[in-house]
């Protein structure tokens, strides 16, 4: 009993470390498929709608593309637009920088006893060394850059293909079980499409409502280029628990810079406030327990996703880990590992009602 379970628990971190290692060297295949997978699991239902309307297979395919490129294109009009308004108060941006390096000065040579020009020496040689690896850090953002418009395109001929041909995807998976376990397996594919798709939707309903709160609030304040700024702060809270912190650093930062010191709490406030009501009502409504995945493997996921895929990591593996939850659930040999990752706090009752209210609506 005990050589099989060795057997058993060596076999399990064998296979963890082999599709780690799989996963990380092959990240530049695995996460355009990734994202392609998830923007199919949501476009699929406007797909069969659009085709239940009489339009064929390929155009419905095309329009739920399409869609996904007038979004994006979108936002980073607005982002273009407020980005414009906002290089009219550069000058007074980088006056209020001046305004501030020299009180910074001033109280570095007050607590150390540093003078002026010799900080001004000492970032100078900084900035000498760091000049000398520029030519190095201007190639690699070129490739960056480049690898990036290549992902992009592959996610869009992903796509593609995924919505084309989703049926033989679907039989491809049906084909490999025998037929006591075709049920099951089809019951497991459409919660995975289920939940992967309410996910990406409720991550975007509570990037929207952040967005709306942020403005409206800094507006109030009176924070220049308030929907940019909003724009920006909420981008990267696609980005569970992370994305909030990151976010928030950079309107606290103009409020300090634009505006004046007695500006910055305010702001702090309004993102704080704004973080509490999305936390605790907008996100357990939009996206509850779907995921069903416990906090701390959430942390897991996040943290794993960075080290395998950097960013795109720590936005994909939490839906993920989802996934694999629904599989293990599915799979009796996996039942244990599948209740190690579902979530075991109980949600309450005032949200329960809430969504009994939305789900009557």
């Amino acid at each position: 009993m005990n050589n099989v379970s060795i057997y058993r628990a060596n076999a399990v971190l064998l296979l963890g470390i082999l599709t780690i290692i799989a996963l990380y060297y092959g990240k530049v295949f695995f996460i355009p498929l990734a994202f392609a997978i998830i923007f199919a699991m949501l476009m699929t239902p406007v797909s069969r709608w659009l085709e239940n309307k009489g339009v064929g297979r390929i155009p419905a395919t095309l329009l739920c593309i399409l869609i996904i490129l007038l979004f994006i294109a979108g936002i980073l009009l607005i982002i273009s637009l407020q980005a414009a308004s906002f290089s009219k108060d550069l000058p007074q941006i980088q006056s209020k920088l001046q305004q501030t390096l020299g009180q910074v000065q001033q109280w570095i040579q007050q607590q150390y006893g540093v003078a002026p020009q010799e900080q001004i020496t000492f970032v100078q040689e900084q900035i000498s060394k760091f000049s000398q690896s520029a030519n190095k850090f201007l190639t690699t953002a070129v490739k960056g850059a480049m690898g990036l418009i290549t992902s992009f395109a592959l996610i869009i001929l992903y796509l593609f293909f995924l919505l084309w041909k989703r049926e033989k995807y679907e039989a491809f998976f049906l084909k490999v079980f025998s037929g006591d376990e075709k049920p099951v397996t089809r019951e497991t594919l459409q919660q995975i499409t289920k939940v992967a798709a309410q996910y990406l939707v409720g991550r975007l309903i509570s990037m929207a409502f952040l967005a709306i709160c942020y403005m409206i609030g800094f507006s109030i304040i009176g924070v220049k280029n308030a929907l940019l700024i909003s724009l920006i702060a909420v981008l990267p809270t696609i980005i569970p628990y992370v994305g909030s912190i990151i976010g928030g650093i950079f309107p606290v930062l103009m409020a300090f810079v634009s505006g004046s010191t007695g500006m910055v709490i305010p702001v702090v406030c309004v993102i704080v406030a704004a973080q509490v009501i999305d936390n605790n009502l907008i996100e357990p409504i939009v996206i509850g327990s779907k995921l069903n995945i416990s906090p701390i493997m959430t942390i897991f996921a996040i943290v794993l996703g960075e080290l395998i895929w950097g960013i795109p990591g720590m936005i994909l593996f939490e839906p993920l880990f989802a996934i694999i939850r629904i599989v293990c659930d599915h799979v009796p040999k996996l039942h244990p590992y599948g209740f190690l990752l579902e979530d075991d706090v109980e949600e309450p009752k005032w949200i329960e009602k809430i969504k009994h209210v939305f789900s009557k609506g």
